[in-house]
Parts: structure tokens; sequence; C-alpha cells
């Protein structure tokens, strides 16, 4: 029995890296995502909160400015606070001034891509930015690296145009119902 738990206790730490990896189904058509999501809109990084260090071990916060919106947000809301996926192995990236196709989830819902995704108890808060009024939370939707989430690039900007199409076609649909 100690040889099969010393066995089992190499293989993990052998792996640990690997351990700690997000796994996410292969990326799929917005009409994969919107469905699960919480809110969908296009919108620009104007702050994040991420430390620079590279680490998923931080309690992050994303603004982004609305610039079109699909599903979940009301015609006026200009301005949608994301989680990357903080504390996570599916912690993603987000840079101020690009934009991104955001698919929000809400709530403990994951993306449905999600195939595994590990926890660190080692979670470095933060204070809340100074945008933020304490008073007045706002809603923080979770997209995480699995979100379907994508950045709009002039490179990726011919493979996003026609998920953008079927989101407006989807949003007028919504609105008649």
């Amino acid at each position: 029995m100690r040889i099969v738990y010393l066995s089992v206790s190499l293989l993990l730490f052998a792996f640990r890296s690997q351990l700690f990896a997000c796994e996410c189904g292969p990326p799929g058509h917005a009409s994969k995502y919107v469905k699960y999501a919480s809110v969908v809109f296009v919108g620009k990084v104007v702050y994040t909160n991420d430390d620079g260090s590279g680490q998923f071990t931080q309690r992050t916060l994303v603004h982004f400015e609305v610039e079109e919106t699909y599903k979940g947000l009301a015609s006026g809301v200009r301005d949608v606070w994301v989680d990357p996926g903080s504390c996570t192995s599916c912690y993603a990236g987000y840079q101020v001034g690009q934009r991104y196709l955001v698919f929000g989830y809400g709530g403990g819902q994951l993306p449905r891509d999600t195939a595994a995704m590990s926890t660190s108890g080692s979670c470095k808060s933060k204070p809340l930015p100074h945008e933020i009024d304490p008073d007045h939370l706002p809603i923080v939707y979770g997209a995480p690296e699995c979100s379907g989430t994508r950045e709009i690039t002039p490179e990726t900007e011919h493979s996003v145009t026609p998920e953008l199409r079927y989101l407006r076609k989807l949003r007028v649909r919504l609105e008649r119902n």
C-alpha cells in the first residue's frame, strides 16, 4: 500500500504544473455560448487591476466600456465589470485599450467549455478600484478563459464579424419577444 501511495505522490509531484491547467473545449461559434451567458457585448477594456505578475493567484476586476449590447444588458448600460477568473487556472488576461466580444456569466455558473479548473488557496485580495463606490457595488460577471470571450483585433476581425452579425440578428429576435 505504501508503494501505491508513494507512486501516486511522485506522479502528482512530477505533473503538478499540469494539475493547475485550465482545460477548455475547442472554441466555438458565438451560438455555442450565448444561450448560457448572462450578458453578451462588445466592449473596450478601460481599466484592470491585474498586478502584471502573470499569476492567477490574484483577485482581479476588469472594467469594460460597452460599445454594443447583444444580451442581458439594458440599452443604456455603458459600463460592465468582469472577473477574469480570479484565483483559478482559467484566469484570462485582458489588456487595457483592447476590444473584446465578451460572454459574461453570473452567479456560480461556469462556461460550458470548462472541463477542468483549479483554484488557488492563496489568492491575493486587492482594494476596490477607485471607480467603484463601496456603497453601490456593481454586478461583476465572470469571463474566464473558457467563456467564449475573444479579442477583436485587425487580425481576428474577419472571423468575429460573422459572429457579430449573428448576435445582432439574435438581439432583434430577443427584442421582439
